[in-house]
Parts: C-alpha cells; sequence; structure tokens
C-alpha cells in the first residue's frame, strides 16, 4: 500500500511565500474586485519566480492569494509589476473601498502533504527540478 502522508525535507529550503488578503469595502470596491482579480492571478501564476498561486475565497468580499517565490528578487520585481501596481493605485485612490494586507514568510517550520505536493511541498519539489544534476 502506498504512503499517503508525506513529510516534506525543508533543509536549504529558500522559496518565500506571500499572502495577500483583498476584501471590498463597498459596492465600487466590490465591482473592481470581482472584475480584476482573475487577471491578478493569472499574472501572479504567469509571472518569472512564482512557482505557484492558490486562491482562495474567504466570502463574497473577499479573496485570499497564496503565492510561492523562488527568490526575494523575484517577489520584488512582481510587486513592481503593472499587474500588482494596478491594485496598489486603485486602494490608494479608493481607500474607503478595499482593504488590503500581506505577509511575507520565508520556510516554514513543517510541511505536509497527502496525496499531492501543494504549497510550500510543491516549491521544494519544483527547486530540486531546477537544480542541475
Amino acid at each position: 500500500m502506498a504512503k499517503l502522508h508525506t513529510e516534506v525535507r525543508l533543509e536549504g529550503a529558500r522559496d518565500l511565500t506571500l499572502i495577500i488578503g483583498l476584501s471590498s469595502r463597498n459596492l465600487f470596491g466590490f465591482i473592481f474586485l470581482w472584475t480584476h482579480i482573475f487577471f491578478f492571478i493569472w499574472k501572479t501564476k504567469r509571472a518569472p519566480g512564482c512557482s505557484q498561486a492558490l486562491p482562495g475565497i474567504a466570502g463574497p468580499f473577499e479573496v485570499l492569494l497564496i503565492s510561492y517565490w523562488d527568490s526575494e528578487e523575484s517577489l520584488k520585481a512582481f510587486v513592481r509589476s503593472k499587474a500588482h501596481i494596478r491594485w496598489m493605485q486603485f486602494i490608494y485612490k479608493h481607500p474607503r473601498s478595499m482593504n488590503l494586507f500581506n505577509e511575507t514568510y520565508s520556510a516554514p517550520l513543517r510541511a505536509n502533504f497527502i496525496n499531492e505536493a501543494r504549497g510550500y511541498a510543491k516549491c521544494v519539489e519544483t527547486a530540486e527540478q531546477r537544480r542541475p544534476q
């Protein structure tokens, strides 16, 4: 029988985790959120250095996006991208319409998965594939 649970070895892991939370505060923010979020997710997933982006709906007014980055440089380049700047411009121009938070983390203390590597475990797997043999 195949082993279901896998604990990931994190020695030398350097990937970063970025969590972004966006929530609308009024109808204008709600419309902006739902007319722009899918393009933002698509651009995040395709950004150089992003090994994975996992969107989640926390409710009709809030979206979370967890993304994994192979380096601080890649993450900083994404923050300077047009897709990210567009959101920041909207939030600064309309502060009563949208809430935002973001948090960046280095390697977790532990990473496990069942059946398929996702989250930080997927980053470690991707980094191992990038290493020259």
